[in-house]
C-alpha cells in the first residue's frame, strides 16, 4: 500500500529570559511569575492535521468527454457519475432512486398522470431545493428544460433513449418541470438520468456549442459528489471532493487520481502492488487471475447479467447506409445469417477463454420478468452451415478455402468472394480478442474469410460527423458487448431493432434493420400493461430469432476489482461502477 503522509503540528516552547542589552536604553521585563502550588500543569498534546485521504483508479483510456450519452464508451460514464446528477438513477439490482429530485414520480404519488383516451402522459419532477451547481448557482427546473432543448435541438442535439416520445418539457416553478409525452413512456424514471444521462447547467453550458460538442462536456461544472481540477490527456484526472454536496458526511474520500493505463496487465499488477485502488470493468481472465490475491485485492460482481456478447451484422453495403438501395453483398441473406450461427462454437469460447464466467444466451429476453418466450437454443452445427451456405448460393468453386458467389441472391456478381472484415474493440483485452479470433478461425473453416481489425472504442462508436465507423455503415461484422440498463428493454429495443434508430445518429440500429412488424411491436411495448407488453416482447423474440439481425452470444460479468483498503464499491450491470462513490471509505 502507499505510504500516508502523516503531518504534525509543533508545540513552540517560547523562553523568555529578561536581561540587559548593550547598547539599549530599555529594558524588556519578564512576566511576572505566578506563585506555584507544587504541581506540574498538563502538557497539551500537539494537534494532529486531518490526514487526507486519496485513492487511485485505473482505467484504460481517457474519456473522450464527461457527456456519457454521446460515444457511450463508459469511460465517459465513470466520470461523470463522479461529477453530476440526474434525476434518478438505478442501484444494483436495478431499483430506481431518487437524485436531483424529492421523490420518484408515480401514478400513487400523483406524479404521474395517464390520458388513457389519447395514449399520452405527464410527468412532473420536483425537485431538491439543497443542490447547486459547483459556482453556487442553485440547481433549478431551468436546468432540466435547457437540458432537454439541447438534446432535442434539430441542428445541434443529439438522440437519447425515448426522446420522440416527448412533445415538451415545460417549467412550473423554480422548482418543477413537467415532462409532456406523447406516448405511454415506460421509461419515464431514467431518461433524464440513469446510465446516460445528467442535467446540464443551462447558465453555463453554451446551447450553441451542441449538445454532443460542448465545452462543458469537457471541463464540467459539478453538482455532484467530486470536482474535476485537473486534466492531463493521456496520463491523468484528479477529482477533488465537493466541500457543497448536498448529502452530509459525504463524500469521504478527499481526492480521487484517475490514471491512463492502457495495458490490462499493468492495471493488473497495479493492484497486486497496492499502486492502484479500483479497475473499471475487470476482463474475466484477471478476475480469474486475482483470486490468488485476495488478501490486496478483491471483485465486485454485479448481482444482474446485463452485458450481452453479440455480433452486429451490416445490412447494408460497407460504407453505405440504405439496406434496400445498396443491400451487403453477402450479409443481406438471413440464410448467411444464420449459418454464422450454426460455425460459431459458444460453448468452447466460454471455457476456453472466459473461464466459465461467460453464460450463452440466444435471446434478448433472457433476463427476469420476461425470460418467458420460449426461444429454442441454436446448436453449434458446422455441416448444417455449410449446407444453408451451399443452398444460398455460395460455393468454393476454385477449391482455396474460400467461398464465392454462385447464383448467390445478395446482388454480388458471381465469382464474389466470401471475405469481410470482422472488427472490435480494442479495450475489452485478450479474452475478446482471443475470442474474435477463434470466431474468424471457425468462420473459415465453413468458407468464410474474415479480416481482423481492432480500434478503440470511441472510434467504433463515434457519431457518423466524427467519422464513428458503425454510425458510418463503414464496417461488414463486429463484435462487442451491450445490453439495456434496468428491468426495462423497451428503449434498448428501440434504439437497436426499430426502423427509424437506423438513421446515422437517430439510434443505434448499426445494421440497418429494417422491419415494419417489428416498429409495430416495439410501439404497442410503449405500454405501462405487462401483459400488452409480455405479448410483444415474444412475438419479437421470435422474429428477431427468424432474421437474426444480431447474433446474441453470451453474458459477460460486470467486474471492478478494488484494494481491500477500499470500501463500498458496488459493480452495478445498470450503471458504471461510480454510481455511489459518495459512500465509498478507505480503511
Amino acid at each position: 500500500m502507499k505510504a500516508k503522509m502523516k503531518w504534525f503540528t509543533l508545540l513552540a516552547i517560547l523562553v523568555l529570559i529578561g536581561s540587559s542589552l548593550a547598547g539599549c536604553t530599555t529594558q524588556t521585563q519578564a512576566p511576572a511569575v505566578q506563585p506555584t502550588t507544587g504541581e506540574i500543569p498538563p502538557v497539551t498534546e500537539p494537534t494532529a492535521v486531518p490526514e487526507k485521504t486519496s485513492i487511485t483508479a485505473v482505467i484504460a483510456e481517457d474519456p473522450p468527454t464527461f457527456n456519457g450519452a454521446i460515444n457511450q464508451n463508459g469511460f465517459d460514464v465513470l466520470v461523470m457519475e463522479l461529477t453530476m446528477l440526474g434525476l434518478a438513477d438505478l442501484d444494483e439490482n436495478g431499483n430506481p432512486f431518487a437524485e436531483l429530485a424529492v421523490e420518484l414520480p408515480s401514478v400513487e404519488n400523483g406524479g404521474v398522470v395517464i390520458d388513457e383516451e389519447n395514449g399520452t402522459m405527464d410527468v412532473t419532477w420536483k425537485l431538491r431545493q439543497d443542490i447547486q451547481w459547483a459556482d453556487g448557482t442553485p440547481v433549478t427546473a431551468n436546468d432540466v428544460v435547457f437540458t432537454y432543448e439541447a438534446v432535442v435541438d434539430p441542428e445541434t442535439g443529439y438522440w437519447i433513449p425515448g426522446i420522440d416520445y416527448v412533445d415538451s418539457v415545460e417549467k412550473i416553478d423554480e422548482y418543477t418541470a413537467v415532462v409532456h409525452y406523447n406516448a405511454i413512456y415506460p421509461g419515464y424514471l431514467i431518461q433524464f438520468g440513469g446510465y446516460l444521462m445528467v442535467v446540464w447547467p443551462a447558465h453555463y453550458c453554451d446551447a450553441e456549442q451542441g449538445f454532443a460538442n460542448w465545452d462543458c462536456g469537457l471541463q464540467p461544472l459539478s453538482n455532484g459528489p467530486y470536482i474535476l481540477k485537473e486534466w492531463v490527456q493521456n496520463d491523468h484526472l484528479t477529482f477533488e471532493k465537493n466541500p457543497t454536496y448536498f448529502e452530509p458526511g459525504k463524500p469521504s474520500i478527499d481526492e480521487i487520481l484517475v490514471k491512463i493505463v492502457p495495458d490490462e496487465a499493468v492495471r493488473k499488477q497495479m493492484l497486486i502492488n497496492g499502486d492502484a485502488d479500483l479497475d473499471m470493468w475487470t476482463p474475466e481472465p484477471i478476475v480469474y487471475e486475482l483470486q490468488n490475491y485476495s488478501d490486496a485485492v478483491q471483485v465486485s460482481l454485479s448481482p444482474v447479467d446485463r452485458w450481452v456478447m453479440r455480433i452486429f451484422f451490416n445490412l447494408a453495403a460497407k460504407g453505405t447506409t440504405d439496406p434496400v438501395a445498396t443491400p451487403h453483398p453477402i450479409l443481406s441473406d438471413v440464410r448467411v445469417r444464420q449459418a454464422i450461427r450454426m460455425g460459431i462454437d459458444v460453448d468452447t469460447i466460454s471455457k476456453t477463454f472466459w473461464y466459465d464466467y461467460a453464460k450463452k444466451v440466444w435471446t434478448e429476453f433472457f433476463r427476469p420478468p420476461y425470460n418467458v418466450c420460449d426461444i429454442p437454443e441454436p446448436k453449434y452445427d458446422p455441416e448444417a452451415a455449410k449446407a444453408l451456405l451451399e443452398e444460398a448460393g455460395w460455393v468454393d468453386i476454385d477449391g482455396d478455402g474460400i467461398r464465392e458467389c454462385q447464383g448467390c441472391t445478395t446482388g454480388a456478381e458471381d465469382g464474389y468472394k466470401m471475405e469481410m472484415e470482422f472488427y472490435t474493440y480494442s479495450e475489452y483485452g485478450e479474452a475478446l480478442d482471443l475470442t474474435q479470433e477463434f470466431i474468424a478461425e471457425k468462420l473459415g473453416e465453413i468458407g468464410i474469410k474474415l479480416s481482423i481489425q481492432r480500434v478503440e472504442g470511441t472510434v467504433l462508436w463515434d457519431s457518423s460527423e466524427n467519422g464513428g465507423i458503425e454510425q458510418s455503415g463503414d464496417f461488414d461484422m463486429d463484435i462487442w458487448d451491450d445490453g439495456y440498463s434496468g428491468t426495462d428493454p423497451t428503449d434498448f429495443l428501440w434504439g437497436y431493432y426499430y426502423s427509424a434508430a437506423a438513421v446515422p445518429d437517430a439510434g443505434l440500429n448499426y445494421g440497418r434493420y429494417i422491419k415494419p412488424e417489428v416498429d409495430e411491436l416495439i410501439d404497442a411495448s410503449y405500454t405501462l400493461d405487462e401483459a400488452v407488453r409480455q405479448e410483444s416482447f415474444c412475438q419479437l423474440a421470435k422474429i428477431l430469432d427468424e432474421d437474426l439481425p444480431e447474433l446474441i452470444l453470451f453474458t459477460t460479468v460486470d467486474a471492478n476489482a478494488h484494494s481491500t483498503r477500499l470500501q463500498g464499491v458496488k459493480s452495478n450491470a445498470n450503471e458504471i461502477v461510480t454510481w455511489n462513490v459518495a459512500d465509498w471509505t478507505v480503511k
